[in-house]
């Protein structure tokens, strides 16, 4: 790192988006690239398995403004986060080709785990949001794959997609030497939301009737699946498809038995569930969310349900991210995640209102136009992994809220 004065991995390793927390990071530049008003920096942490790249763009100030923590200084000034510095940000929405002239004012979202999220004002209002990728993989991000093939689409249930920005770095781990991926990209901005996760959550806590609400996200949900089909196609699933997905279930059911007795006991009937649903007539592969919950929809104010984040795992590699799945699994997440909303607002009632919640959400979405056609025990399936899944997080890190997936599974064995 001889571009620097004093080392900047301390800064890298103490952001909300750097993912080696588990190891001491052990950091390299791999390159350093000009972007508008700034140098992009990809530190490469090799402490990491597989290592990870990280993109960090940082720009050079006279002196400090407010919010700016100094990462380096050298005799020509202070080296800063660049992403906090309007020059850089508008100067990305240029460079996908965005008109910037009414832009006024840009911000830094507070609060983002693996990303970076800006918000551009135009004549005073806040309209567009880009989100920055901070871990860099070859090949397209889903995200922008996803929404911009929704947004063509026409799809009312994502914001809508306005552009996106690659770039390439040294790959030796490739025949060309080289790897391209998505940097970052940008999309509707949508004032006033709030996220699915806070709102069933208040409605919880005080009993109140969600299945208005569920409906017209069941109806959503399915809208998305219908378009994604469409635009990015179906396939057909193989016997090693079918397989790929016995043998994800069947090891986290060994790893939940090993460690939670209660699911040990519920083996043998977990085992049938899986082998019933492994001899039902699979439904076609598709893109799908993939990692859907109540956190990741967001009520627009008098415009109903949006979905959004559909990057997928993003310590996942991208190939992984970009294989056709099945619609059920985004159902299931819907579904465990309005018992964690019964759970966690402990209201009156909290069993009926989730039981009530998930039956308006399904019946809608098998209900809409272009619906896929849910197969009663593959969902079951789907369900009961997910909350296998969620009892082996709750026992090494929330013991005392083991009895919310215990139940989930119970209810897919019903």
């Amino acid at each position: 790192m001889q571009q620097f004065t004093n080392d900047p991995s301390a800064w890298v390793a103490r952001q909300r988006w750097y993912a080696g927390k588990s190891h001491e990071p052990k950091f390299r530049v791999l390159d350093a690239q000009p972007a508008p008003a700034a140098t992009r920096y990809l530190f490469m942490d090799d402490a990491g398995s597989p290592p990870m790249l990280y993109n960090v763009p940082l720009t050079r100030v006279a002196t400090p403004a407010e919010g700016d923590e100094v990462i380096d200084r050298d005799a020509d000034g202070f080296l800063v986060d660049a992403t906090r510095h309007a020059d850089f940000a508008i100067g990305m929405l240029a460079e996908m080709g965005l008109d910037v002239s009414r832009i006024t004012g840009t911000r830094v979202l507070t609060g983002e785990q693996s990303n970076t999220s800006i918000v551009f004002d135009e004549d005073g209002e806040p309209t567009i949001i880009l989100k920055l990728f901070r871990t860099l993989h070859h090949g397209e991000n889903p995200d922008v794959t996803v929404q911009r093939a929704l947004s063509e689409a026409g799809s009312p249930f994502v914001p809508r997609f306005l552009g996106s920005l690659d770039a390439e770095w040294p790959d030796v781990g490739r025949d060309s030497g080289t790897a391209r991926g998505t940097l970052a990209f940008a999309q509707e901005f949508l004032p006033g939301v709030r996220d699915g996760w806070s709102i069933a959550l208040d409605a919880a806590r005080a009993g109140q009737d969600f299945t208005g609400a569920a409906r017209d996200l069941g109806t959503a949900v399915a809208g998305v699946h219908a378009a994604l089909g469409a635009a990015l196609g179906t396939a057909e699933p193989r016997p090693e498809d079918v397989a790929s997905t016995a043998i994800a279930w069947r090891r986290r059911l060994a790893i939940a038995a090993a460690e939670v007795p209660a699911v040990a006991d519920r083996l043998d009937a977990s085992e049938a569930l899986y082998r019933e649903a492994l001899e039902r007539p699979w439904p076609r592969l598709q893109r799908i969310h993939g990692d859907l919950h109540l956190g990741q929809v967001l009520a627009v104010p008098h415009g109903g349900w949006r979905i959004v984040d559909f990057e997928g795992e993003p310590l996942r590699p991208m190939e992984e991210r970009a294989i056709p799945d099945l619609p059920p699994r985004d159902i299931a997440g819907m579904l465990r995640s309005f018992d964690y909303a019964a759970a966690v607002g402990d209201g009156p009632g909290a069993a009926e209102w989730a039981a009530a919640c998930q039956a308006a959400f399904l019946d809608a979405y098998t209900g809409a136009d272009g619906a896929i056609e849910l197969d009663p025990v593959i969902l079951k399936a789907f369900v009961l992994d997910k909350a296998v899944y969620e009892s082996i997080y709750e026992a090494r890190n929330r013991p005392d809220w083991l009895a919310v997936p215990l139940a989930g599974i119970d209810a897919a064995l019903a």
